[in-house]
């Protein structure tokens, strides 16, 4: 897949400039192609405009060398804002204590779409969540997509 192919181009390099990957995502509407990148820096987790202008110019370069996409496309860089995104699982021990919505590849008693305090990984790598009702475990990979809950958010401890 292309995005996997950026991701891996983009990863490494964009870790030496002091940044994390978030997400890559390439979307087709008719004809017209754009490419969104979401990052973050590694130390502190913010994102400026300078940063995604700093950004896009470096990797404008990396994909000009490589060039994964056979046609024209626009390239987007942002932050992974309010809702980040949760795409690694050393996400949800960096939000531990942060409101977050889960998405299940599958029913997991009786529904998909779990919302609760992120309560970190376990030793055995099971993602912890905390909900109204339950205390859950989740395998990494039982996870569609998940995101921080920008309404409930509360501050790191």
């Amino acid at each position: 897949m292309v995005e996997e192919q950026i991701r891996d181009t983009l990863s490494l390099r964009l870790k030496k400039l002091g940044y994390h990957l978030i997400r890559v995502k390439l979307i087709s509407i008719n004809t017209k192609k754009t490419l969104q990148i979401m990052a973050e820096r590694i130390k502190d987790k913010k994102m400026d405009i300078e940063d995604c202008v700093f950004l896009s110019k470096h990797i404008s370069t990396y994909l000009e060398v490589d060039d994964p996409i056979d046609s024209s496309y626009v390239l987007e860089v942002s932050s992974g804002g309010l809702a980040r995104p949760l795409t690694i699982i050393d996400d949800y021990e960096s939000f531990k204590y942060n409101k977050a919505k889960i998405v299940l590849k599958e029913k997991f008693l009786g529904k998909k779409t779990y919302r609760g305090f992120l309560k970190g990984v376990d030793k055995k790598g099971k993602v912890l969540l905390e909900t109204e009702d339950h205390n859950i475990k989740f395998n990494f990979f039982e996870i569609e997509k998940a995101n921080i809950d920008p309404n409930w958010a509360m501050e790191n401890n």
